[in-house]
């Protein structure tokens, strides 16, 4: 089966003719909404550390796209208004269709570089072969799965903004490439696949991680040798003004990250060296607690040195179903963690290091974080649209990739009462239309991004850098 594409700019026609609906309305208390939202979905982090709520906040409010990392709950709570207008759509016509295991937050930056374990023992004399995948799972919850299409379209438009001359036409065929990625994986048409890492934004990754990869880039900027020969971490003394930073850990920490240690899968023989607190990475979990491992396998010297990365995780934010989130498919937030990724990607053993530990109330997802696990970044690719190495066309690769990464995404994955959601899905993508309700849908959404970023901006103005939530804290 094929389906007729739809041209970019005929899609600009059908978003001219349906504009009373792509922008977003008025709204006197939109301000208090987005306020109100926040507030609650950040309520750990007010009540435990303030201070990196606000570089948190700080973040945001200083570019776009971050701000759309940091707001997935406000894009699903807006979904769920009952006092607003929602978008209707043809499809996700049935109870299966509607708790597919959902990515979360599929936007560009939540893809990256894997090195599968069967190419460890060659990564350093031999280039590797790379695996392009979604690194950030920490979103996984049962829902429609237009939502994530819908949601990577966010992304796409988010993108585009620090992007100078592309306009809605440019958009538009980004976002149509992405419904053609998702279609061509979900029914099989393989020409449109076969080019994944066609675009030049992707070759540049790949390339950078290789580079990084071969010269153990991020164990050299975070680690020295002593004058016994043994790597450790090189400290900061202090955070940097954006909140950044590798600090010793307090006694607390000490004790916390033994305990973590003690619970890790790492390969026979392996030997824990040195540990840090890591502060001012992501957007939405860049409050989370952030421990950083150098391990070795035994060897003598550094070359088996290795890094991982224990993160703390949290709830995800609800996303509009037809049924509840978590049914028995997962009985645990640490089994959500480490087990909707193995079923998600490409192969249960992209990396080699997951895993995920319980400490009491809070959970940690364990990964590797040596220089072949690496993703967009969304300032690198505006600084190469900037400067004419990239263009439209790279771009709507990149999403057509994003589209289909998607699409066999949700397909590996049994749905909420663990069925193949393959069969509901080809049905409901062999009736036309995917694409054109994507646009206006994209359209809308990013316009909806732009009016909160707005009001946000103003709120940490008026309200302080933690709209006003410190004040109600303990």
């Amino acid at each position: 089966m094929r389906t007729r594409p739809i041209r970019a700019r005929s899609a600009l026609l059908l978003l001219a003719a349906l504009s009373g609906c792509s922008g977003a309305r008025p709204d006197a208390g939109r301000q208090a909404w987005l306020v109100e939202q926040l507030v609650q979905d950040n309520l750990v982090w007010t009540s435990r550390d303030p201070a990196l709520l606000a570089a948190k906040y700080q973040k945001m409010a200083a570019d776009p796209y971050d701000f759309m990392r940091g707001s997935l709950g406000v894009y699903y709570a807006d979904l769920q208004r009952t006092s607003e207008r929602r978008a209707t759509t043809r499809f996700v016509s049935s109870a299966e269709s509607g708790a597919v295991l959902l990515v979360g937050d599929p936007h560009p930056e939540n893809v990256g570089t894997f090195l599968p374990d069967a190419q460890g023992a060659d990564a350093r004399s031999e280039l590797p072969g790379l695996v392009l995948d979604f690194n950030d799972l920490d979103g996984a919850a049962f829902g429609p799965w237009i939502l994530d299409l819908r949601r990577a379209a966010v992304g796409i438009g988010a993108l585009t903004l620090a992007l100078e001359g592309c306009e809605a036409d440019c958009r538009a065929e980004a976002v149509v490439a992405l419904a053609e990625g998702y279609t061509a994986a979900v029914l099989g048409l393989d020409e449109l696949s076969a080019s994944r890492a066609a675009d030049n934004i992707t070759l540049k990754l790949l390339e950078d991680t290789v580079e990084d990869g071969l010269e153990r880039k991020r164990l050299d900027d975070l680690t020295a040798p002593g004058d016994d020969g043994q790597r450790r971490f090189l400290l900061d003394e202090a955070l940097d003004d954006d909140g950044a930073g590798l600090l010793a850990l307090s006694d607390e920490e000490a004790a916390q990250l033994d305990r973590l240690v003690s619970g890790l899968r790492l390969p026979p023989g392996a030997r824990a060296l040195d540990g840090a607190r890591r502060y001012g990475s992501g957007v939405a979990s860049s409050p989370a607690v952030r421990y950083v491992v150098l391990y070795d396998l035994g060897d003598e010297g550094d070359l088996d040195d290795e890094l991982i990365q224990l993160r703390e995780v949290t709830d995800p934010p609800t996303p509009p179903s037809l049924r509840p989130t978590l049914p028995g498919l997962f009985d645990s937030q640490a089994d959500r963690a480490e087990h909707a990724p193995r079923l998600l990607w490409s192969s249960p053993r992209l990396d080699p290091r997951l895993d995920a530990l319980s400490d009491g109330v809070m959970t940690f997802k364990v990964l590797s974080y040596s220089s072949w696990f690496d993703g967009y970044n969304h300032g690198d690719i505006a600084e190469d649209w900037a400067e004419g190495k990239i263009g439209p066309a790279d771009l709507a690769a990149l999403a057509r990739s994003v589209g289909v990464l998607l699409g066999e995404a949700h397909l590996r994955a049994p749905t909420a009462s663990g069925e193949d959601p393959g069969p509901t899905l080809r049905a409901e993508l062999a009736q036309p239309g995917l694409a054109e309700e994507l646009l206006i849908d994209a359209e809308a959404d990013l316009s909806q991004l732009q009016a909160d970023y707005a009001h946000f901006q103003a709120a940490l103005d008026s309200l302080g850098p933690c709209l006003g939530a410190d004040e109600l804290s303990p």
